[in-house]
């Protein structure tokens, strides 16, 4: 159903070409008056839309360095210290990622330089690493922590003490933190993570993510999260 000014726009243009079919510049300006109603209030048509990605950077470990060659044309490296090793990286569109024990290393296609985000001690074992052409997510046992590419920075937050790691993944445009008390969204271009806390004894049932939503069954309702909006949604189950 379109939004009520776009409606209004369509009739205009349609009532103007009916009147004065041979007068092509009261029509072309009709035109112009539908294209810029159509921009302003159905943008959310192609936001996010499931364009395909070409991969633009490539990440490997070199002679104590890890090296980044972005678009086949730049070498950005970062020199390891001596007691630093590599656990595991990962490249996939404007994004690539190292996760070594004493940090959480995150590059993207505009980046000049491989950003650094120091960890604690023993924080990367157990950790879960997912990555999106647009975002990188690390959950740790204390926090998740998410690089989105396009303000090039590191977003985190605290997660609860004591709790089950249950789920946590990054897609196209989002990433989701899922506890045994809380679930955590995030994302492209927010702020900040999203959170929701579970209900006492209320227990996951299932979990779907996909580019730009994440939709979570529970035993008493279903809470979804979506990119536009960066926050969760409850609906209570008949």
């Amino acid at each position: 159903m379109l939004p009520l000014p776009l409606a209004s726009a369509v009739r205009f243009l349609l009532m103007f070409y009916t009147d004065h079919q041979g007068r092509k510049v009261v029509s072309g300006a009709c035109k112009i008056l539908f294209l810029i109603c159509f921009c302003l209030h159905a943008p959310s048509a192609w936001a996010y839309s499931e364009e395909v990605i070409e991969d633009l950077i490539d990440v490997f470990e070199s002679k104590n360095k890890v090296v980044a060659v972005i678009e086949g044309k730049r070498t950005i490296t970062f020199n390891l210290r001596l007691k630093e090793r590599v656990l595991c990286s990962d490249a996939k569109g404007y994004m690539g990622a190292f996760l070594i024990n004493e940090h959480f290393l995150s590059i993207t296609t505009s980046s000049n330089a491989w950003h650094a985000l120091p960890l604690k001690r023993g924080e990367s074992e157990k950790t879960v690493v997912s990555l999106s052409p647009y975002l990188v997510l690390l959950a740790t046992r204390d926090r998740a922590i998410a690089f989105d590419a396009a303000p090039n920075r590191f977003v985190e937050t605290r997660l609860p003490i004591h709790d089950e790691l249950l789920e946590a993944a990054a897609e196209k445009y989002i990433a989701v933190v899922i506890t045994s008390s809380r679930a955590f969204g995030f994302a492209t271009e927010a702020s900040a993570f999203s959170e929701i806390r579970l209900k006492l004894r209320e227990t996951i049932n299932a979990v779907k993510i996909t580019s730009s939503k994440a939709t979570i069954r529970t035993s008493d309702r279903l809470i979804t999260f979506e990119a536009i909006g960066a926050a969760w949604k409850v609906h209570k189950l008949p």
